[in-house]
């Protein structure tokens, strides 16, 4: 039920705002949001950005469309897209919860990401690589915490 809810949000959202009149390829945004939908459902995640790009481009204040795009670059690796799209998801709706927690997630990863590369930069100055290290132990054990406590 709970997968099926951003589905039913979007379909109601781009009826209220679309025509049903078929766009320039035969397809109105309606038929274009199922097969996005769809296609993310199944993973796939070029489709399902191909066809979330065209439907933000055809309602930019659709921020459905910014969020599924910021999780498709998240999963695939591409963090500094993910935090342009939750940011333009929030801009539109900065109430969307899960933006927010994906946002802080993505930039989590990017912070890890970046003590791992400064340790390797480093591996010739150990004074320096300790102290990143140290600092990248402290932020994983920070998020694992409450994991730990069985919350």
């Amino acid at each position: 039920m709970y997968r099926l809810w951003p589905t039913l949000m979007l379909t109601a959202l781009l009826s209220a705002c679309a025509s049903s009149a078929p766009n320039a390829d035969g397809e109105n945004n309606t038929d274009k949001l199922h097969r996005a939908e769809q296609a993310y459902t199944d993973g796939l995640f070029v489709e399902a950005e191909a066809y979330y790009r065209e439907l933000v481009n055809d309602n930019p204040a659709l921020y459905q469309g910014w969020f599924r795009l910021g999780n498709i670059y998240a999963r695939s690796n591409q963090l500094d897209a993910a935090i342009t799209m939750y940011e333009r998801c929030l801009e539109l709706d900065p109430d969307q919860a899960r933006a927010w927690y994906n946002l802080a997630l993505v930039r989590t990863r990017q912070s890890l990401r970046t003590l791992a590369d400064a340790e390797q930069r480093f591996s010739d100055q150990p004074a320096d690589q300790r102290r990143l290290g140290a600092l990248r132990e402290r932020l994983v054990d920070a998020l694992t915490a409450g994991q730990a406590e069985g919350r």
